[in-house]
């Protein structure tokens, strides 16, 4: 069994290359996504403007 610490220093050590190669969306399919979600983005907004956002009262800031 690994512990905890193992696992994320295993994680950390990944070569750059690797993070490199996942796949990148083009500008036409990050246009796509934001049309698609446009509504979701709306209503989220909608409900922190009406409720604010969790923890807000604990912002120190």
């Amino acid at each position: 069994m690994t512990s905890g610490r193992a696992v994320r220093e295993d994680a950390s050590a990944q070569p750059e290359s690797a993070k490199d190669k996942r796949p990148r969306l083009t500008e036409a399919e990050k246009q796509r996504w934001m049309e698609e979600n446009r509504e979701a983005f709306a209503a989220y907004d909608a409900f922190v403007e009406k409720h604010g956002v969790f923890g807000d009262e604990h912002r120190l800031f």
